[in-house]
């Protein structure tokens, strides 16, 4: 970059602090239009310091609610989403940034991102920007003599600049406020007599000052009647912001031009031809601002501009000389292309929806803006790179070219390609020139038999299986050390892990769902952030794979789906990166486990990850120091696991408990004792082979559980189902608040059980715990 190193910061628009920095972040994130949504987000999270709220309000379309909305328009009635993407490779004089564009138009994002990164090469855009004055106009009619009534105002202008100012005496006190005026007397039309126009040029100072200019003109309208005799008619500011110009620059040398077709001087002398036919021709010069504006409007809108003022004072500045122009020109000097961009730009980064939308808050701390200043110059970046895309294509492979990925993607999408083959299948159909359906199921067809031939020399596809659990004793009581017992069943988890060339990605993964929770697309944001985590410790976030689950879990059921997930996921890198010969780890499976767990739970005791790991029954208590003792069964354990409801937040009903225990330390410890004694006697029933006893102690606990309060009136019903189906115990298991119960039955009732209880349960498992070698 011509010797120069862009300058990356991240700033927290805190709208009473210009000035606050975060650690650096660059602009430059490569491959980030290949990962899934998930990633980038993560990655967002990472690098701005966004709270889950703030991703998932991203996510989600959240941000602006309507209770936000109906104090900002009138007759609210709901709120109207659009796509919202980040526009990558900034560099504006010497600082990174990434810019966040709302806009539902295919290609505008990508493009002003392939520009921005072509333009960074020859050292970014430089930028200049005007100080903030805008105009706001009186109109002056029935006046004898206009030229007099002006001449009377230009010198009497001290007081009608010192009444306009006292309508804002907080924007003079940061020194703004009416800094002159001017006048312009308009001739007559067939329709209405000559008009005097009075200017007050107005420094709004951070703001972008529409409603502080209104209120200058309506305070200074009575002082304008008096000195001219005169009526006043409108008093409004004009978006014709032409004393607040925002310039922006680049130059970029041939040799960053070329392409396989033609030398980079032809491209650069390609590019001023397309720029002067739009200075020359208002036909052409339409279609080339729309363009310019297709950025900045979008960048305005995600950053809570407001947009339309700043493309209707656009399109007005193009026409200043009487004929409608382009507001961009290149030229070529010394074998380098130079383009630039003229444009008003009426921005603010104080008031309007910056202080009513709380998107516009999370977007300005991505973007990293400080100042209404830095916000022209940006904006001004994005509308110059925008039209060096559109006019770079244009002048080469045609605009449609530019289009062709997309309808690509849509194409391979329509003949049944997965998810993660989209974008292999698209790019060959672009690389031939072909894009057709009969095309793209050929490549298809090759691609997976390419993936079959390959797998046959190759580590890859890995398999690795973890059961789920159930807690047999002990939920809630094991927070305060008391002992739990939990058994691993052979229902259980799958990872696949298989070679990607648009790897690493997590597919979607696939889950029984029973229960329509909202819960669900959370637990795959959490598995999707685990997946970051464990490619990260192992030093494998630029390896071509792809992680794929099948799970015979249901999340958010108590059933160890996450630690699952952790064990197989953990398992599968740990043999991939041994068969490389690279692996070196540092720990065991069970601490890399709690890593992940850490994820989903914040702070595990790590019974979950200690029974999926033992495959067996164990005795846990989290110390310190931490005990996992195995439970020798002398024959195999039968027993059923039945959903009943969705299930609650383990931290949710975990912090219940917490306030039920500092409210009442008295009865809610003794039932803690209470578990603790069971759970102790359960241990010496199950080593034993007593059945009869662990299903007696088993609804002993479920009847302490209610008295926690953690249990449900469904779970509750379903306990009492299944003893009056002639089970030897039953309870809730996991965190209560919903979810699922575990019963123990005779290895003979199990088949007949499952058949019975399957209209009276929404799902039913049978499962086995295997007796000790």
């Amino acid at each position: 970059m011509n010797g120069k190193t862009a300058k990356s910061r991240r700033e927290i628009p805190s709208l009473g602090d210009q000035t606050q920095r975060l650690e650096p972040v660059s602009s430059r994130i490569p491959g980030f239009y290949r990962l899934p949504v998930e990633r980038r987000l993560a990655h967002l999270k990472r690098g701005f310091n966004l709270s889950d709220e703030q991703i998932a309000d991203l996510r989600e379309g959240r941000a602006l609610r309507i209770e936000h909305a109906v104090n900002m328009v009138e007759n609210a009635v709901g709120v109207h989403g659009m796509p919202l993407g980040i526009a990558l490779n900034f560099v504006v004089d010497e600082l990174e940034y990434l810019v966040p564009m709302a806009i539902e138009e295919a290609s505008i994002i990508a493009a002003a991102s392939k520009a921005a990164l072509m333009i960074r090469a020859g050292g970014g855009f430089r930028t200049s920007v005007d100080d903030p004055i805008m105009i706001g106009q009186i109109q002056v009619m029935d006046l004898e003599d206009p030229e007099a009534a002006s001449q009377q105002i230009l010198e009497r202008k001290q007081e009608i600049i010192d009444q306009a100012n006292l309508a804002n005496p907080r924007m003079v006190h940061r020194g703004g406020g009416v800094r002159d005026i001017e006048t312009r007397v308009l001739p007559a039309t067939d329709r209405v007599g000559p008009m005097l126009i009075v200017h007050l040029l107005v420094d709004v100072r951070e703001a972008m000052g529409a409603n502080m200019i209104n209120y200058a003109c309506e305070a200074a309208g009575p002082v304008v009647e008096k000195i001219t005799g005169g009526r006043v008619n409108l008093r409004i500011l004009s978006n014709l912001a032409d004393r607040r110009i925002a310039r922006a620059e680049f130059s970029l040398p041939f040799e960053f031009l070329k392409t396989e077709e033609m030398s980079g001087e032809e491209v650069a002398k390609r590019m001023v031809e397309a720029g002067e036919f739009a200075w020359a021709d208002p036909y052409r010069a339409t279609t080339h601002n729309k363009g310019i504006f297709n950025g900045i409007g979008a960048a305005a809108l995600a950053l809570g501009q407001d947009w339309r003022a700043i493309e209707a004072g656009g399109h007005a500045f193009a026409a200043r000389d009487g004929v409608y122009r382009s507001l961009t020109r290149y030229w070529i000097e010394d074998e380098t292309l130079y383009g630039s961009i003229e444009v008003p730009m009426q921005v603010g980064s104080v008031g309007g929806a910056l202080n009513s939308h709380p998107g516009v808050r999370i977007l300005r701390q991505i973007s990293g803006v400080r100042t209404a200043k830095e916000i022209a110059s940006l904006f001004a970046s994005v509308g110059l790179a925008q039209n060096f895309a559109a006019c770079l294509a244009l002048s080469t492979v045609g605009i449609q070219q530019g289009h062709m990925a997309l309808h690509a993607r849509s194409v391979a999408i329509s003949v049944g390609v997965p998810p993660e083959m989209v974008e292999g299948v698209a790019s060959e159909m672009i690389r031939r020139g072909d894009v057709k359906v009969a095309v793209a199921e050929e490549i298809f067809e090759s691609m997976q038999h390419a993936e079959e031939v390959q797998d046959q020399g190759d580590a890859l596809p890995i398999e690795s299986y973890a059961p789920g659990k159930v807690v047999l004793f002990g939920e809630h009581a094991t927070v305060y050390n008391y002992p739990g017992i939990t058994a691993a069943i052979d229902i259980g988890m799958t990872i696949k892990v298989k070679r990607d060339g648009d790897g690493p990605r997590f597919l979607n993964p696939h889950f029984h769902q029973v229960f329509s929770a909202p819960e669900s697309d959370e637990d795959i944001r959490l598995f999707s952030q685990a997946v970051d985590e464990a490619l990260e410790h192992y030093s494998l976030q630029r390896e071509p794979l792809a992680i794929q689950i099948e799970s015979q879990l249901v999340p958010g059921m108590g059933l160890g789906s996450s630690a699952a997930f952790s064990a197989a996921l953990i398992s599968a890198l740990r043999t991939y990166r041994q068969s490389d010969g690279r692996l070196t780890l540092a720990g065991n499976m069970f601490e890399d486990v709690q890593r992940l767990e850490q994820i989903f739970h914040g702070h595990p005791s790590g019974m979950d990850a200690a029974t999926v790991l033992s495959d067996g029954v164990i005795w846990f208590r989290k110390g310190p120091p931490r005990e996992i003792v195995p439970i020798h069964l002398p024959r195999p354990m039968s027993g059923l696991v039945c959903l009943v409801e969705p299930g609650a937040r383990t931290i949710d009903m975990v912090r219940q408990v917490k306030q039920s225990r500092d409210l009442n330390p008295k009865r809610v410890g003794a039932i803690l004792d209470d578990i603790g004694q069971l759970t102790s006697d359960a241990g010496i029933a199950l080593g034993t082979g007593d059945e009869v006893e662990v299903g007696r102690l088993m609804f002993r606990n479920h009847e302490l559980l209610a008295r926690l309060g953690v249990s449900t009136p469904k779970l509750d019903a379903a306990v009492s189902t299944l003893l009056d189906h002639g089970v030897l115990g039953a309870k809730l298991t996991g965190s209560g608040g919903g979810g699922a119960v575990v019963a123990l039955v005779r290895p003979e009732d199990q088949k007949a059980l499952v058949h019975e209880l399957a209209e009276k349960f929404p799902m039913v498992y049978p499962f086995t715990v295997r007796a000790s070698a």
